[in-house]
């Protein structure tokens, strides 16, 4: 049974297939987006919610400099809310966190990135719930954050206002393809009829890509956030230390993510988001940063399910065989990076080129990673607990 079809279906409801969407329908292209859930529900509705230069390998620094360019007019293009906040800090809490910021100013210049070193005492003024031990911060007036679930709403509703479809709870199960061209995408509900594919399906890119008999390189893995009761309102930027990143959020909350994931495999359904013991380490981390708030209660907690390549790097680009199938999977970077990504993909998708540096993200640099490769790296799922 025909569902529907359109010139171009996009698989995966978060925010790099919402952002393609969005760009693809302001262009006039025809376009529907099919999630297994609902928008949002993986990783892309359940982040920390930061935007930024730094921390990024300079194969995405391109797609991270036009993200930056074009965050601050978002919520205007779009016509909603993303609650978008420029400025980040990081802080150090001891000597050597200290030069290695202080000395790393250099090597993000070279790559085009302002970055300042602030002191103690300001930090100090700007964040009075900061931690005593603080010896400064380095600043990025560039950098920023948004409220996720705000943000994935902005772009579902704008892709809606160019005439969008959008198939929420739909499970793509296969293709149909004929010479070597993906012809419909089957689901649960019926097949959706098109000419391209954009496969942004995040932790579940994988397993869609062996059904056209591509193998892409993917590890699932569960990151995790907690947030906090409101405290006093401070300084507006995103701020990160002690290895969490994270935001306070209009309300007040604190918002804190970090390490380490949770390698994790998943099916074409939607996977289980428990919290795991690691929300612990993550209260301890951030009663380390703000010991003023210390005794401020969680109020909730979340996990979300990504993706990571072999190098952390992003994949943008069109498989050889079916040739109308992209692949667009941003490597845990999705939230960030959206805006930008979003537009690559329209313009490949339209043109067959991008006015973004991304020969360096492309497909064919895993063209000799075995199989195994998650296995050799030590990249397996935690055992079940009994």
């Amino acid at each position: 049974m025909e569902l529907a079809n359109a010139e171009v279906v996009i698989i995966g409801a978060g925010v790099t297939g919402l952002s393609s969407a969005w760009w693809l329908a302001k262009a006039g292209a025809e376009v529907i987006v099919v999630d297994k859930g609902i928008v949002g529900w993986e990783a892309s509705g359940r982040n920390g919610g930061i935007i930024s230069h730094r921390g990024y390998e300079p194969p995405v620094v391109p797609l991270a400099a036009e993200s930056l360019r074009l965050w601050p007019h978002m919520d205007d293009d779009l016509g909603y809310p993303t609650e978008f906040s420029l400025g980040s800090l990081h802080v150090s809490l001891d000597e050597q966190e200290k030069e290695e910021l202080f000395e790393s100013r250099e090597d993000y210049r070279k790559l085009g990135i302002e970055v300042e070193w602030v002191d103690a005492e300001t930090v100090k003024e700007w964040v009075p719930l900061i931690s005593p031990k603080v010896m400064g911060a380095q600043y990025c007036k560039t950098d920023g954050h948004a409220n996720p679930q705000r943000t994935v709403q902005a772009y579902a509703w704008a892709f809606l206002d160019q005439g969008g479809r959008l198939f929420q709870n739909t499970v793509v199960t296969d293709f149909n393809v004929d010479h070597d061209k993906v012809t419909s995408v089957v689901t649960n509900r019926g097949t959706i009829g098109c000419d391209l594919v954009v496969c942004a399906a995040g932790p579940q890119t994988g397993l869609l890509a062996e059904k056209v008999g591509a193998f892409v390189p993917v590890s699932p893995a569960r990151v995790e956030i907690i947030i906090t009761a409101p405290v006093e309102p401070m300084w507006r930027g995103a701020i990160s230390g002690c290895s969490i990143y994270g935001r306070q959020t209009l309300r007040g909350n604190l918002a804190y993510g970090g390490g380490p994931h949770e390698w994790i495999d998943v099916s074409l359904e939607t996977p289980r988001k428990p919290n795991t013991p690691l929300i612990r380490n993550l209260a301890r981390r951030v009663a380390e940063l703000y010991p003023g708030a210390a005794n401020v209660p969680v109020i909730r907690s979340w996990a979300g399910v990504v993706e990571q390549t072999p190098d952390y790097l992003p994949i943008i680009d069109f498989l050889d065989r079916p040739s109308n199938f992209l692949v667009a999977t941003v490597s845990a970077h999705g939230f960030g990076l959206s805006p930008a990504t979003g537009k690559v993909v329209s313009e490949l998708v339209l043109h067959g080129e991008s006015s973004v540096a991304i020969d360096t993200l492309r497909f064919g640099r895993f063209a000799n990673v075995p199989r195994n490769w998650r296995e050799q790296r030590g990249w397996v799922p935690a055992p079940e607990k009994g």
